[in-house]
């Protein structure tokens, strides 16, 4: 296919990449999957037949839909801290999860130190850079980014052990 025909239908494209990972995660996120299925489509473009382009943009995006929540199930401090979203929950069952992982990273982050709890709260809810939380707290880069990494592994131990 030519890249000139790809992007008269990529329009076309994109709407039928995010309903299909409407499928199986948010809106917000459904949008950023269609993003990167058109961006690999982009860099397949030479290679794509164009009678099947609506079925391939369908498993692209549902393949990276179900990377996505993957991820998030392996990494279950960055599945918590979604809760700084503030995304409509439509389901009840979706109520209820958020619920249980809200009170689970409430009780964790009290758990932390006051200094580590300071660094998570800038670095992911306020997006500040580490240059930025270290002048803040007066100590390096690398320190900012050691305290991070102890608060994260610290968070998600104490979240199994809410679990179990």
């Amino acid at each position: 296919m030519d890249r000139e025909r790809f992007i008269s239908r990529a329009p076309e494209l994109r709407r039928i990449a995010v309903g299909a990972a409407l499928a199986l995660v948010d809106s917000d996120e459904a949008e950023d999957v269609a993003q990167e299925a058109m961006i690999k489509m982009w860099e397949n473009v030479q290679r794509l037949d164009e009678a099947r382009l609506a079925a391939y943009v369908v498993v692209t995006a549902q393949n990276m839909a179900k990377n996505r929540l993957r991820q998030k199930r392996r990494h279950p401090l960055m599945r918590l801290l979604d809760k700084f979203d503030h995304k409509s929950d439509d389901t009840p069952l979706r109520q209820l999860e958020t619920s249980e992982s809200d009170k689970a990273f409430t009780i964790a982050m009290n758990r932390l130190p006051s200094n580590w709890q300071r660094v998570m709260q800038m670095r992911n809810v306020e997006n500040m850079s580490f240059a930025e939380i270290a002048a803040v707290l007066g100590t390096s880069e690398s320190s900012v980014r050691g305290l991070l990494s102890k608060a994260r592994t610290r968070m998600v131990e104490l979240i199994n052990q809410q679990i179990r």
